[in-house]
């Protein structure tokens, strides 16, 4: 077969068969490049509005335990305020000091009781606790890395309340000594 010659251009030459058209592939109506490149928008809309959406929730929840603390605070409030208001009255601070600081009031008498096996330290091994362990440079490592008690003052211990024998009531008035005295 000879190519064919028409109006000095070589015409193409047929190799088969003319093919019938495919019909194009399809994705929900659209054809498969529109439907990649409306994928790729999706995605990038989706990539876009995921970080403020995120930020926003997260936000949301900071602003719900922020608000939870608050009310929290704001009741903290309230009982600091009823419990000041409630150390002002004569009657608060009297109890306070009965029961702190163990003030008696006058012709009261006062009393403590002891539950056995319920004593403090000794002198001696207050003593005995005190005493050095060792060089006075491990005395003093040991000082600065343990932790110390608190500044406030210690609950009083069940120390036994010093006894006051009442003095003896006279019998019969007493006698005025003669004039002149020692003196004479």
């Amino acid at each position: 077969m000879r190519d064919a010659v028409v109006g000095g251009k070589a015409a193409p030459r047929r190799v088969g068969a003319r093919r019938p058209k495919m019909p194009e592939r399809t994705f929900f109506g659209l054809s498969t490049g529109r439907a990649v490149i409306l994928g790729v928008v999706v995605c990038a809309l989706a990539l876009t509005l995921a970080v403020p959406l995120r930020t926003y929730f997260s936000q949301r929840s900071e602003l719900e335990s922020v608000l939870a603390e608050r009310r929290a605070l704001e009741n903290d409030v309230q009982a600091l305020q009823t419990q000041k208001s409630q150390l002002d009255e004569p009657s608060r601070i009297a109890a306070d000091a009965r029961e702190r600081l163990r003030f008696v009031m006058p012709g009261e008498t006062p009393y403590q009781v002891q539950l056995p096996g319920d004593y403090g330290k000794t002198p001696e091994e207050l003593a005995a606790d005190s005493a050095p362990t060792g060089p006075w440079y491990t005395d003093l490592w040991n000082t600065a890395v343990q932790p110390q008690g608190s500044d406030e003052p210690a609950e009083p211990t069940s120390a036994p309340m010093p006894v006051v024998q009442p003095e003896p009531v006279p019998a019969s008035p007493p006698v005025p000594e003669p004039e002149g005295g020692p003196l004479g």
